[in-house]
């Protein structure tokens, strides 16, 4: 079967680990508990959440199954994994299992008489390359007639300030750095509130509701790099040497300071709907 999610990742989020877990707090947990918040697991509940990463919405949810209930946690990043594996044996959440897996595989081995009751996913339907809509459909049929999906996306306009100071900084050594990937052009479908209303109706998901999760990130330069390092922008300078890699940290910084970039917009739509 061919691989869903790009294989490049699984490395870049092994690497992103400590920084990833920096911006655990102010970025990442937020938003993953603000996510469950609105699939809201009950107890007792099975849950499935994709492209987990440290489980901030799978640990979330793992609490609010309890004992009786039932959370599983996909990703291709083993590092980030353990760590959450690490925090769920800490936190005794037992009902919690971390599996390092490709998401349509996984989909492929799983038994029509073990549904769930939630499948939700953190910034992560976008990386189902390269087919988002039938890699989701594919985990939609893992829910129950009445299931829950929840989806989180970026909204329009968040990241793109750093983004682009990184962008603009990669681009000086490498003119030809493509300026969208099937990656970015899959999250900007979705960055509205019509386009992913309308997108999880054309699933054949009903009762379609879609909340926006206003978050501002101070990001102050001693941490600038840091926050590249600790999301998918690693990946513009995962490959680059160390000279290259320096030279474009203080470009980057340079762009910071001259677009006055002193904040990360990390505006973010939760989509929910129902299996019919």
């Amino acid at each position: 079967m061919v691989s869903t999610q790009p294989p490049g990742f699984g490395p870049v989020f092994d690497a992103t680990r400590q920084h990833f877990l920096r911006w655990t707090p102010p970025l990442w947990g937020p938003l993953g508990a603000a996510t469950t918040e609105i699939s809201a697991p009950r107890p007792g509940e099975r849950v499935l959440d994709v492209c987990c990463g440290a489980g901030s919405s799978a640990l979330t949810a793992a609490v609010k199954v309890g004992p009786a209930g039932a959370v599983d946690g996909i990703d291709l990043s083993t590092e980030l994994l353990d760590h959450a594996r690490t925090v769920a044996a800490q936190e005794g959440l037992t009902s919690a299992r971390f599996i390092e897996a490709d998401v349509c595989q996984y989909a492929a081995y799983r038994t029509a008489d073990e549904p769930y009751d939630v499948v939700q996913s953190v910034f992560g339907v976008f990386f189902l390359q390269p087919d988002m809509n039938g890699a989701v459909s594919r985990l939609l049929g893992l829910l129950r007639p009445g299931g829950r999906f929840a989806a989180t996306v970026w909204a329009e306009g968040s990241i793109d300030e750093v983004g682009g100071a990184i962008f603009d900084a990669v681009r000086e050594l490498r003119p030809n750095l493509p300026t969208s990937s099937p990656v970015s052009e899959s999250a900007k479908s979705l960055n509205t509130e019509e386009k992913l209303r309308a997108w999880l109706g054309v699933l054949g998901l009903t009762d379609v509701e879609v909340t926006k999760i206003p978050l501002r990130v101070p990001l102050p330069a001693e941490e600038a790099w840091s926050f590249v390092l600790g999301t998918g922008l690693h990946a513009l300078v995962i490959d680059l040497d160390e000279g290259e890699r320096e030279r474009v940290h203080t470009r980057y910084l340079e762009f910071l300071v001259a677009r006055g970039i002193t904040e990360v917009r990390a505006d973010a739509l939760v989509g929910l709907g129902r299996r019919a």
